[in-house]
């Protein structure tokens, strides 16, 4: 160390103090929306005919109360309307509109408006035919709503009815989103009978067999049971003939043992 050299006190010091930081946020896109729209497949609408009892009847009588129904599984987010119903002939030669364009009863004292039973359509109806066919063929365009279908207000002489026959009025305008742009035909067949008609069953079974109407099916006759009346009847002519007969029986011994002995010699 000579006189030249300096010494220097060297001290640090640091600041606690508090600082505020800031740093510019980038900006971000919101990332682009990808629309998917999913739908579950509709289920196949199916007609059911069954009588008072709730039993799917395929022979009736004229008169008998029927139920009409058209179904479609509970478990499904869509709902049905039917317009455009006919009754037809076996041998479709003759129509009846039952069911108009617009999903109203043309007649509602032969066949009356549809009405909602869960996810079904039906109608109350007494049987009727064509004077020259004992089978009725039924035919109807379904449609689906996406939920519940709303009802169509049918004008009847001084009255409105209401008939779950049209499509939802709030997407008349707008058919493509909520429902499906082509009518599905549906069809059922029915055997209706006159009182006695069953003594032609044979014959009713081979016209039943000629048709060519949609796919083969085979219409069972089925036999009527005995009604009271007649088992009533039976028992009482059975009654008689035992009573007949023992009543002769009798006769004959009683004849038999007051008639004189003959003496033998």
């Amino acid at each position: 160390m000579t006189k030249a050299d300096k010494i220097y006190k060297v001290k640090c010091t640091y600041d606690m103090s508090s600082k505020n930081i800031t740093f510019g946020m980038m900006p971000i896109r919101d990332p682009e929306m990808i629309s998917i729209t999913s739908a579950p497949e509709a289920p196949p609408p199916r007609i059911r005919i069954v009588d008072s009892r709730g039993r799917e009847v395929e022979t009736v009588r004229i008169g008998d109360k029927l139920t009409f129904r058209i179904e479609i599984p509970d478990d499904t987010p869509y709902g049905i309307f039917a317009r455009s119903c006919v009754a037809m002939a076996k041998d479709s030669k003759s129509t009846f509109q039952i069911i108009d364009d617009e999903g109203c009863p043309v007649d509602p004292s032969i066949f009356p408006s549809f009405t909602p039973d869960g996810n079904a359509l039906q109608s109350v109806y007494e049987a009727f035919r064509f004077t020259e066919s004992y089978g009725v063929i039924f035919q109807c365009n379904v449609k689906y709503c996406l939920g519940p279908c709303e009802p169509a207000v049918c004008e009847w002489g001084h009255e409105s009815v209401e008939s779950w026959g049209r499509r939802r009025r709030s997407i008349a305008s707008n058919r493509t989103s909520n429902e499906s742009e082509d009518d599905m035909t549906l069809s059922q067949e029915i055997l209706v009978l006159d009182f006695g008609d069953e003594k032609n069953s044979q014959f009713l079974r081979s016209e039943a067999s000629s048709s060519d109407f949609g796919k083969d099916k085979t219409v069972t006759i089925v036999e009527p049971c005995p009604t009271k009346t007649s088992v009533l009847a039976l028992g009482v002519t059975c009654a008689l003939l035992v009573l007949i007969y023992i009543s002769t029986i009798f006769c004959y011994y009683m004849k038999k043992w007051l008639s004189p002995r003959k003496n033998l010699a």
